[in-house]
């Protein structure tokens, strides 16, 4: 492949990358890159970056003005705002995505041909014409349209200062630090996405939960008296019965009523309706302890916020999550726990329910039919590991690389906000801890929760802070 294929080919890929952090657009390639005589395109919008030094030419995408729309989110055939704002928020948009793509192509040209420089974007909507020069593309393809990557490159020499190199260094370590402040604020907008949508669930399900206890109250101390009461009423009947079976003679106003109580004791089998219903009290009680430990549950969840830092036996922390989201995994999940004595660490029990609650249902979402769930508990030197594993569809590496990123997600639209996992890893962060991911497709997936037995001072003062930022 030529330079000027492998630099049209670095291009293509980076705007595919860039397509999906910025905007969580998936890409394919449709056409491969080759190499042309000329830069022709149908598209009538077309944005490009110029570059100079030892070489120049421009890094050009082209797309129907229909597709970069929707890629925004705007309705191309009734845009809010009118056409002209519409326009704007193209260019906006894409200005700011080739800022990004260019910034990492043109490291990948530098290693070939120094001293270069770029421009700021330039746009048109029209038809663009260009010289005869020495061009190679390539076109990408995703749901809402395709998207032409265009390069050329033509020699020159230039005296440029000598403090060039400096100059493209420190380009290079702005346009570094540019991405790192893009993905901070991704993640802490996330962070207050997330915040305020699981305060209005909180605050749900302690509704929920308080509507619940107080009718439950009654109900578990009536049932306590209702037991109570079956013992005396057990108690009565033998006394009868032995009364019954001791009195030999009967006088003829006795003789009916007597009658009458043994056909029915042998028509009802009463001695059977008294154990069954001992057993019926017993599944009762079963089904009242339960709702007992889901209202329990309901409220450590909605105290999430609230819950602070401390020592908590994650084992418990399992075992709560797995009851609140069991209605979601019980139909096509079968769920092994294979956990160790004694899980303690500090840590927000709040907000590590929230992880396990992610993990759990991404798990099962990830099985189509039946499948396997596999919770696991296990203490270290100085850590204690929480692993979710299941036997699911799993991931391909380029899925991996980007799990973690705000937004981003591999369930179809609809079906999720790509908010759980970059919460996920924020939480354990703050933790002092990591979560690590093994996947592989058709293999399914493991996520790996790593907490240090004691969480460090900085993990409760960034805990502390965000409470403060967000109350």
């Amino acid at each position: 492949m030529t330079d000027i294929c492998e630099n049209a080919q670095y291009f293509l890929e980076s705007t595919r990358s860039v397509l999906a952090d910025m905007f969580g657009i998936e890409s394919e390639v449709v056409r491969p890159v080759r190499e042309c005589a000329s830069i022709q395109t149908a598209h009538r919008f077309v944005i490009s970056i110029f570059y100079t030094g030892t070489v120049f030419g421009e890094y050009i995408l082209a797309l129907p003005e229909e597709t970069a729309l929707r890629i925004l989110g705007i309705e191309p055939d009734d845009p809010s705002g009118g056409r002209e704002q519409a326009r704007a928020e193209i260019c906006d948009a894409f200005s700011e995505a080739l800022n990004m793509i260019v910034g990492d192509s043109i490291t990948e040209l530098h290693k070939t041909f120094s001293k270069l420089t770029f421009t700021a974007p330039r746009i048109l909507f029209g038809e663009p014409r260009y010289p005869q020069v020495k061009t190679a593309y390539g076109v990408i393809g995703c749901e809402h349209g395709e998207i032409e990557c265009h390069f050329y490159l033509d020699g020159m020499r230039l005296d440029l200062a000598t403090s060039y190199e400096e100059a493209l260094a420190s380009l290079l370590e702005v346009n570094k630090k540019l991405k790192e402040a893009n993905r901070s604020l991704q993640e802490q907008q996330a962070q207050l996405v997330h915040s305020e949508k699981m305060a209005s669930v909180g605050m749900l399900a302690a509704g929920v939960a308080h509507e619940i206890n107080n009718p439950l109250m009654y109900v578990d101390a009536n049932f306590t008296t209702l037991v109570d009461y079956l013992e005396v009423i057990q108690t009565m009947f033998a006394l009868y019965d032995s009364l019954a079976n001791s009195i030999t003679n009967f006088d003829d106003a006795m003789r009916g009523p007597f009658d009458q109580l043994r056909e029915l004791d042998e028509q009802e089998d009463i001695s059977y309706v008294m154990e069954d219903t001992r057993v019926l009290l017993s599944q009762t009680h079963e089904g009242i302890e339960r709702i007992k430990s889901i209202v329990i549950g309901l409220k450590e969840f909605s105290h999430a916020d609230s819950s602070g830092y401390a020592r908590a036996d994650l084992n418990d922390v399992i075992e709560n999550t797995l009851q609140l989201v069991w209605n979601q995994v019980k139909y096509h999940c079968e769920v092994v726990k294979e956990l160790c004595p004694a899980a303690e660490v500090m840590c927000n029990k709040g907000e590590v329910g929230q992880v396990l609650v992610n993990l759990i249902m991404n798990a099962a979402q990830a099985i189509p039919e039946k499948g396997l769930i596999s919770l696991t508990s296990e203490k270290r030197e100085d850590e204690v590991v929480v692993s979710v594993a299941d036997n699911g569809v799993g991931m391909a590496p380029e899925q991996l690389k980007k799990i973690f990123n705000p937004f981003y997600t591999t369930k179809p639209v609809g079906k999720g906000t790509g908010l759980g996992l970059s919460i996920s890893y924020g939480i354990m962060q703050r933790h002092g801890g990591s979560i690590e991911v093994e996947s592989a497709p058709g293999k399914g997936t493991r996520f790996s929760l790593h907490f240090p037995k004691d969480a460090p001072a900085s993990a409760e003062a960034a805990f502390t802070g965000l409470d403060s930022a967000i109350g």
